[in-house]
Order: structure tokens, then sequence, then C-alpha cells
């Protein structure tokens, strides 16, 4: 792939810096934060261009978020200004950038996304004997952001974009080694390592992990050749009609992660299963019968729009109304 240059006017130019603003505000413009910089977003877009074009730009504080379901997470929170950035990088390079990724890697793109991935998964599940399912252990965690920067280095050439880049992807810096932060999330002693480490809940953090695996992706499809593969985000999937072969190609995966990622397995030895069971993938229940929610996804929902009802937020509970509809709903024909 030739490496791409020229695009630091694009991503700072006023119009895309406003698309970037737009993008983000949608859904948004009730919070305090957002009304604020709406009052004044002209001056406001405008004084951030010349920031990020005299190189003064600096990420501000995230503001972080502790929730317990569906899993303890820690959620950062950026700026508006620094997220008004990430839409901005996220709409030129994502388009440039994604075109290397392989068509069954479904997480942070558009047309794809977690219905398509549980359909996919079904298809496979009838057509294979076997199945292995593997993660990452503290993904996002343990993303090194050395390698991260090396692998956008590799597709980009700009230079004053790969120092934003870099910005960007260093503001989340110490956070996870704060003694609150780390008991909150149970890790252990000296980890995450220096160096390691997104934050969740920038755009650019869920796309960067996106293609930070994108690597694995190529050498599970083009090396060993797994008949049928599939990943959403952290989460893999092999499918093949040999027990065996799916266990020889979870060793070597983890030898690819350990030595191209510095990542490791959550579960090494992950069974090999039979694609006759049934299985918990993305919030759903899904056998070789179809697809239905799981009795906590159902619940999670459940509470989430009593919660709002009790608020009496209206827009956040239409939105959250129609977001469940279109969870609950598939294609008929499953």
């Amino acid at each position: 792939m030739r490496r791409l240059g020229g695009l630091f006017p694009e991503i700072v130019s006023v119009r895309n810096l406003w698309r970037g603003w737009r993008d983000f505000r949608q859904g948004k413009r009730r919070r305090p934060s957002v009304r604020e910089f709406e009052v004044d977003a002209q001056r406001q877009v405008f004084r951030l261009r010349r920031a990020l074009i005299r190189g003064t730009y600096t990420p501000g504080e995230f503001r972080l978020v502790g929730i317990q379901e569906p899993k303890r997470r820690l959620i950062s929170a950026a700026p508006v200004r620094d997220r008004v950035v990430h839409h901005a990088v996220h709409r030129v390079l994502a388009p440039r950038l994604d075109r290397s990724l392989i068509d069954t890697t479904f997480a942070c793109l558009p047309g794809r996304g977690s219905h398509r991935a549980i359909v996919h998964f079904l298809s496979a599940l009838r057509r294979f004997r076997h199945v292995l399912l593997l993660d990452i252990r503290h993904y996002f965690l343990s993303i090194d952001r050395e390698i991260l920067l090396e692998l956008m280095g590799r597709q980009i050439k700009d230079q004053d974009l790969l120092r934003l880049l870099a910005r960007i992807a260093e503001s989340g810096d110490g956070i996870y080694q704060r003694p609150r932060v780390a008991e909150f999330l149970g890790l252990p002693p000296g980890f995450p390592p220096p160096g390691c480490g997104l934050p969740i809940g920038n755009l650019t953090s869920q796309w960067w992990g996106n293609h930070y695996l994108s690597g694995v992706d190529h050498f599970i499809k083009r090396e060993l050749k797994i008949p049928a593969y599939q990943r959403y985000m952290d989460d893999l999937a092999l499918f093949a009609d040999s027990a065996s072969r799916l266990e020889e190609a979870r060793g070597q995966i983890q030898e690819w992660l350990r030595e191209h990622r510095h990542l490791r397995l959550k579960r090494p030895n992950a069974a090999v299963r039979r694609t006759t069971a049934p299985f918990t993938y993305l919030g759903y229940r899904v056998t070789q019968a179809g697809i239905r929610p799981t009795s906590k996804f159902l619940q999670r929902m459940q509470a989430r729009v009593m919660e709002l009802v009790l608020q009496g937020d209206i827009d956040k509970l239409e939105r959250s109304v129609a977001s469940c509809r279109g969870l609950l709903t598939f294609p008929t024909g499953l």
C-alpha cells in the first residue's frame, strides 16, 4: 500500500473541523458541555484550527466514569474540543485506511456492526462442525502505543499528521496507573506497563483498536488459511470442520499476538467446541436454530428504559426505544 501524504491540511480545514463538530454533536446537544461549545462554535472551531496549524494543540483532561454493566469498565470522556478533533481525523483517515481491513471484521465500520457480525456467526455455525472463540486479555489497556503509531506510519508519511496522532494517542497516558482506577478495574501491580493503553470512550481509540488487530486477521486468513473467520474488535471466531486444525491455529495465533502486538489471550487454552452447542455472542444467544437476546441483555435494556422514564428525558427515551427495537430485530429467515 502506498503511504499517504498531504492529509493534514485537509484534516485541519475549517470545513472538515466544522463537519467534525456536527458529527460529534448529534444526539448530544442537551449536554451542558456541548451547549457551552455551541454558543460560540464558530470561534471555537477557528481557535482550534489555529492551534492545530501552529502545533500548539494540547488535549485536555479526561472525565472518568466507571460503569459496572455489562462488565466493569472505565469510560474516559475527552473535552468537546478534543472530540471534535477526533471526528475530524476520523472523517479523513477512515475512508482511506479502512480499505486494508478484511471483509469479516465488523466493529466501528459503516454498514457492518454487531447485527451483521451475529448473522455471519450464525451462518458459519451452520456450515462448519467446530468453532474456536478467542479474546484478548485487557485489550485496550494492553495496546502498545509505539507499535500503534508505527502501524500508522506504515500507511501515512505526513509528519504533521503523525505528530497529531501521537498527541491524541498519548493523551490518556497515566490514566490506568492511577491507584483508584487500578483498584476499580482490579488491575495487577505494574499493569499496564508504561507506553501501553488507550482510553475507552474516544472515537479514535475504537477505530485504532480495530486496526491494531488487522494484522492478525490477515495472518489467520492468508497464512493459516482457516476456512471461516470473523472478528468484532478483540473477539475472534474461527470455524473449521477439523478440531485439530483449530487447536493448532490457537497456538500460532497466540505466538503471533505476543511477538507482533505484545498481547495475550484471555484464555490461552480456550476449547474448540462443536457448533451444535449454544453460544453467547455479542449479547445474544446463538444456536444453529437461530438468534435471540440473552436474559441479561433484556434486563439491561429494560433497566435503561425505566431509568429514562423516571428522569423524564423524552429525547433519550425515544432514541433508546428505537435502539432497543433495532437490537431485537433480525432479518427473517434466519
